[in-house]
């Protein structure tokens, strides 16, 4: 059967009904195999509640997936493999075709020289790197404006050829 056969039959979410395809389960996630699976050893990561997006996981759900995560890979590499992918597709436009979230694990995996859009990927130019930069600065600026304790975390790290307003000299 085609997962888009399958797709259409689905009536309630096939993340919360367990039984008996779960491998690995913590309190807070499991680990299940890929029912429509991109390699024959492709493994799911998924929270036992019913959650949508990797931003509304409490603390210990984040812990815990990310030590089923590290024990998927493990796992993989025991299991012989020497690559492996780990993706999690978020929002509502994501591609994402069960709306609970779900990490993939998968061995093997090419991501390639093909783009999301199905075009050979290019270098980005200085103008677009600089505008992506631009970008995302603004955005972590508008986080860290909404935020009432403390900005978000991580340090921001400047990029060769680009100079940190408040390090610049005056001349």
């Amino acid at each position: 059967m085609l997962y888009t056969d399958f797709y259409k039959k689905i009536r309630t979410c096939p993340f919360c009904v367990r039984d008996h395809k779960v491998m690995v389960s913590y309190d807070t996630a499991y680990i299940t195999y890929a029912l429509a699976p991109y390699h024959p050893h492709h493994l799911l990561v998924i929270p036992q509640r019913h959650v949508t997006s990797f931003l509304l996981l409490d603390a210990e759900e984040s812990e815990e997936i990310s030590a089923l995560l590290r024990l998927c890979v493990r796992i993989l590499h025991q299991h012989g493999y020497k690559d492996c992918a780990i993706m999690v597709k978020d929002g509502q436009n994501a591609g994402k075709s069960i709306r609970h979230l779900h990490y993939h694990v998968i061995p093997n995996v090419v991501l390639g020289d093909i783009d999301h859009k199905g075009d050979e990927r290019r270098i980005l130019n200085k103008a677009e790197i600089r505008q992506i930069v631009r970008d995302i600065r603004i955005s972590k600026q508008k986080l860290d404006q909404r935020s009432k304790h403390k900005p978000a975390r991580g340090r921001t790290r400047v990029l060769p050829g680009h100079v940190r307003k408040s390090s610049a000299k005056k001349v």
